[in-house]
């Protein structure tokens, strides 16, 4: 055990400098930003209070920094370590369900078949000794493979339970209509559900380049460390990273990514997504050297009406999948026949200079609990345990209560934007009423788990096993829904609802709220209105304005693209973006580092809508505290992170934590009316600087 702790550790460390000189990068990100010791405080109008280092010596004024002053303990309290608090609170859910599967008093089917998988998950020891034995057939076969054909022969057969190429999941074409199925690259070093190809782009912009180098590292770690762990040697990977980094690119530029479609025409997404729908001969016929149709039957896909991919990618694969590519693709399929089982036969060993009592018992249950907390094994079942037995009967209620309130106030506030005109503020309104509210679970409910039937270990089960049984249930509740009555509920059959997590879906027209999003900063039983909509509400009227930003509006009420503006308030809704994406490229975050408004527009002006209708619906809070108002959604976003961070943080499409807060508060007559802002103060914007996208002001 010992000399496999030092393989491990070797390897990892191995891995990342041949990442790391593959990439021709280094590992750590310098800044320029002056810190609070050095007696330069960056940023303005506003310090930027939340990196590590550049605090005030004394907390502002709310007039002059609303979210420094209201999150101040915090940021002093968090300078060593940087942290935020929802990351704080992101433990709760893990914490509420770990006591459940330990409470014997607790029982159930679902529960009893999580606790099977739980206690093969935690014991180390066998897993340690199994190592990759119960993955090792499998690699085998790919091992053997010399060709194109054989290696379609291997992907095709029902006895092999993996697809290392191609990701497919529920989708909707029309919400009236059915369930359909999306397919998209599988990509081996990025994970395409979240960020799709977007680490892959050709790009000129030399930040936006290394942003996406430092993002194919760090996803690149653990397959590298997989392939030694497999019996490759550091030069064997090290030789063999660049022809997978290539193959990769070369089509995954094609995969699509979020806010693909930003910087293009008005149009361009919807156009896409009408171009992108296929029956089965038409996506055979786009990559007809892939086994697609025997790769989609075998994952009960087979049957769908409709398939939804995108040409471009298809295309560019097919020219990959060639004999001549035969040793990389085996590669491929490798690492994600590993990273696909990794949570199940790879448990971290315990520090070898660490005597600490229980070290190994802290292990096994972070392990357990991670190998339960995963799509194809039972994160559904943990999302509803800690929805019924921690938030409680009342949360669901509640926020779908907040949740449709704000939808109606979106309505008022369009109806009074005088920009948009008649027909498009009918189709918006027509989007609104037609918003599908998943809170807490899809409307319809998740598949359940009455048909699972582990096998325990003194069965002679094993956790592979009992993997690979839990996956194939999963593909098979899916392949019931195909050509089925659509609700808007894919989204969450396709990402862990255990996830922190909360998003509008265009293709269903839905709003989201994970279970694993709702923490106690969120929601407690007791919280107050306004305290629960300056929390959870300002995230969901975030969110509800996606459904009529620049992509969202690109499709109608029932997820279909038809673009809800007219080609003219397409073109002024474009120009209200531009003015606040200047005002944010005004912002220094640090010195000589400007925001950048272009990059965050879309998310920035969800902000400011998400903060205009959570202040119109506290208008209808009798004596409204405004000061606990903005304090609660001030500290919902605190957070403190290191230097290091800027060159990350500035290309994220999120504005800066403190600016979410400021830049949104000062556009709105309340701090001026109810926390005493005046001109001189540094939260004061004289009125007609003032930017509202909707309203009557707008």
């Amino acid at each position: 055990m010992k000399t496999n702790m030092k393989i491990a550790a070797s390897a990892l460390a191995l891995a990342m400098a041949l990442i790391l000189a593959a990439c021709g990068g280094n590992a750590s990100v310098s800044s320029n930003v002056s810190t609070g010791s050095s007696g330069k405080l960056a940023g303005k109008p506003w310090v930027t209070s939340i990196f590590q280092g550049n605090l005030p010596p004394e907390a502002p004024a709310a007039k002059d920094d609303i979210y420094t002053h209201f999150n101040y303990e915090y940021l002093a309290s968090h300078q060593s370590q940087p942290s935020t608090a929802i990351q704080d609170h992101a433990a709760e859910m893990r914490e509420a369900n770990l006591a459940t599967i330990k409470d014997s008093s607790k029982t159930g089917h679902d529960l009893d078949q999580l606790r099977i998988f739980y206690e093969q998950a935690s014991d180390l020891e066998t897993l340690r000794k199994t190592g990759l034995a119960d993955v090792q057939p499998f690699l085998d076969r790919i091992n053997a493979v010399t060709s194109i054909e054989e290696m379609n022969a291997v992907l095709s057969s029902e006895d092999f339970p993996f697809s290392p190429f191609v990701l497919s999941y529920m989708t909707l074409a029309d919400t009236r209509d059915v369930n359909i199925v999306n397919v998209g690259a599988n990509l081996a070093l990025v994970d395409v559900v979240t960020i799709g190809g977007a680490y892959y782009q050709d790009t000129n912009d030399p930040q936006l380049q290394q942003s996406m180098e430092n993002a194919i590292r760090n996803e690149a770690s653990l397959a590298m460390v997989d392939l030694m762990t497999m019996g490759m040697s550091g030069d064997e990977v090290n030789a063999a990273f660049p022809s997978i980094l290539a193959f990769e690119k070369a089509h995954g530029k094609y995969a699509g990514y979020y806010g693909e479609y930003s910087q293009k025409e008005f149009g361009a997404a919807a156009k896409a997504a009408r171009d992108s729908h296929f029956t089965m001969s038409e996506l055979c016929s786009a990559c007809p050297n892939f086994p697609m149709k025997a790769t989609l039957d075998k994952l009960g896909k087979g049957a769908s009406p409709e398939y939804v991919s995108t040409r471009e990618w298809l295309e560019a694969f097919n020219g990959l999948w060639t004999d001549s590519n035969i040793e990389v693709i085996k590669l491929i399929a490798k690492i994600n026949v590993l990273a696909e089982t990794r949570p199940y036969r790879n448990p971290p060993t315990p520090k070898q200079d660490s005597k600490a009592d229980g070290q190994d018992v802290a292990i096994a249950e972070s392990f357990a609990y991670e190998a339960c907390n995963q799509q194809n094994t039972f994160a559904i079942v943990l999302a509803q345990t800690y929805a019924d037995n921690t938030l409680g009967a009342d949360a669901k209620p509640r926020l779908t209560k907040l949740s449709q309130e704000l939808v109606d106030t979106y309505k008022v506030v369009m109806k009074n934007t005088t920009w948009v005109s008649k027909e498009s503020q009918q189709r918006i309104i027509e989007k609104l009423d037609n918003m599908t509210l998943n809170i807490l679970e899809p409307v319809g409910g998740y598949y359940d788990f009455s048909g699972v039937k582990l096998t325990s270990s003194a069965q002679g089960g094993t956790l592979i096993g009992n993997y690979l049984k839990l996956k194939q249930y999963r593909l098979d509740q899916e392949s019931k829904m195909i050509g089925q009555p659509a609700v808007a509920a894919s989204p969450w059959f396709m990402i862990r609802p255990t996830e922190t997590n909360a998003f509008y879906d265009s293709t269903s027209n839905s709003i989201n709220v994970y279970p694993g999003y709702v923490s106690s900063l969120m929601y407690t039983k007791d919280m107050s209105d306004l305290d629960l909509l300056a929390g959870v509400g300002f995230i969901i009227g975030h969110e509800i304005s996606h459904g009529f930003d620049y992509q969202g509006a690109q499709f109608d009420a029932y997820g279909t693209p038809n673009p809800v503006f007219t080609d003219a308030d397409a073109s002024s809704f474009v120009q209200k973006c531009s003015a606040l994406a200047s005002y944010y490229n005004g912002i220094e975050v640090a010195p000589d580092v400007m925001a950048n408004g272009q990059y965050v527009i879309t998310e920035a002006a969800a902000d400011l809508c998400g903060m205009q209708v959570t202040l119109e619906l506290l208008k209808k809070v009798e004596n409204a505290d405004y000061e606990q108002f903005f304090a609660k959604i001030s500290n919902v976003w605190a957070r403190v992170v290191s230097e290091a961070a800027l060159s990350e943080l500035t290309l994220d499409v999120h504005p800066l934590n403190n600016l979410r807060i400021n830049v949104n508060a000062q556009m709105f007559d309340s701090i001026y009316d109810k926390l005493g802002v005046s001109e001189g103060d540094a939260m004061y914007l004289a009125p007609d600087k003032r930017i509202n996208i909707w309203g009557a002001n707008a």
